[in-house]
């Protein structure tokens, strides 16, 4: 560093781990427990602890870990922008259709006694949507400052 030499920047298409066959053997083993996690997380937060934020965190980790395994820039080649809208728009339209459905039945917003269903299935709906919205967001924001640092797609 103080001998004048200029410092090289790092590889911009993997990241320090991606090379290891124990990385990315190890993600690819624990990648589905991680979302069933996420999802037991989400519908069970309602009565023990967890809830749809932590769902939907847990759920969006497992991207990361998975570019952190392969790659940035083929993770976010796989990744499709349309699905990641659609986590948005899935998660907002249930929400909304749960807050402004109960107004429609003669209830207040989110009163949840309205509906046919029980209120434990309602609270669980309001939850998946919560963690859609969450996992979408987390997920968006991992793909946007990764394109970023990684000299990604330019805009």
């Amino acid at each position: 560093m103080s001998d004048g030499k200029p410092v090289e920047a790092p590889s911009r298409e993997r990241s320090d781990v991606s090379g290891s066959p124990v990385v990315r053997t190890a993600s690819r083993t624990v990648t589905p427990f991680v979302i069933a996690f996420g999802v037991y997380l989400t519908l069970f937060g309602t009565s023990l602890p967890g809830g749809a934020f932590q769902g939907g965190v847990v759920m969006a980790t497992v991207v990361v870990l998975v570019a952190m395994a392969f790659g940035f820039t083929p993770t976010q080649a796989w990744l499709d922008e349309r699905a990641l809208a659609g986590l948005f728009v899935l998660g907002a339209a249930i929400f909304g259709a749960v807050a402004f459905g109960a107004v429609a039945l003669g209830g207040d917003v989110l009163e949840l006694f309205v509906f046919p269903l029980s209120v434990e299935n309602m609270v669980k709906l309001v939850e998946v949507a919560i963690a859609a919205l969450v996992t979408g967001v987390v997920i968006g924001l991992f793909v946007w400052l990764a394109d970023g640092v990684h000299g990604g797609k330019s805009t």
